[in-house]
C-alpha cells in the first residue's frame, strides 16, 4: 500500500482504511491486503498479525494491521534473491526469502540460469 515508493504515515493508512471498522475480520484483512483468507490465517498462526478470537472468528485491530503494513513497507533496498558469483557453475540462492536455488550454466559461450 505504498504510494509511489514513499512510505505512508499512520494517518494516511487510517484515512485509506476509514471505511472499515476498528475490529477487522480475516475476510476484511484479506481484502485490504489483496490476498486470500487462507494467507491471513497463516499470518495469524505465524504471529505476524496478532488477532483476538471472538466466538469462532478472529478479529484484527485496525491499528495492528496499520503497524503490520508500515513494518512491511519499510522493506530492504537489497534484492532478496542474488547470485553469489557471476560465472558458470555459480549458485544463485535466496536463503530463507523464497527458498529458490538456481545454478548457472554456460551455453554456447554465454551464461544462462538453469
Amino acid at each position: 500500500m505504498s504510494m509511489g515508493g514513499l512510505r505512508m504515515t499512520k494517518k494516511e493508512y487510517r484515512k485509506a482504511l476509514s471505511s472499515y471498522p476498528e475490529a477487522l475480520t480475516a475476510s476484511e484483512v484479506a481484502e485490504i491486503l489483496r490476498v486470500c483468507t487462507k494467507t491471513v490465517y497463516k499470518l495469524i498462526k505465524l504471529g505476524e498479525i496478532p488477532a483476538v478470537k471472538i466466538g469462532r472468528e478472529n478479529r484484527i485491530s485496525k491499528s495492528v494491521l496499520i503497524s503490520y503494513l508500515r513494518n512491511k513497507d519499510k522493506g530492504s533496498p537489497n534484492p532478496k534473491c542474488v547470485c553469489s558469483e557471476n560465472s558458470a557453475g555459480a549458485v544463485w540462492t535466496s536463503g530463507m526469502s523464497c527458498g529458490s536455488v538456481c545454478g548457472a550454466v554456460e551455453v554456447g559461450g554465454k551464461e544462462k540460469s538453469a
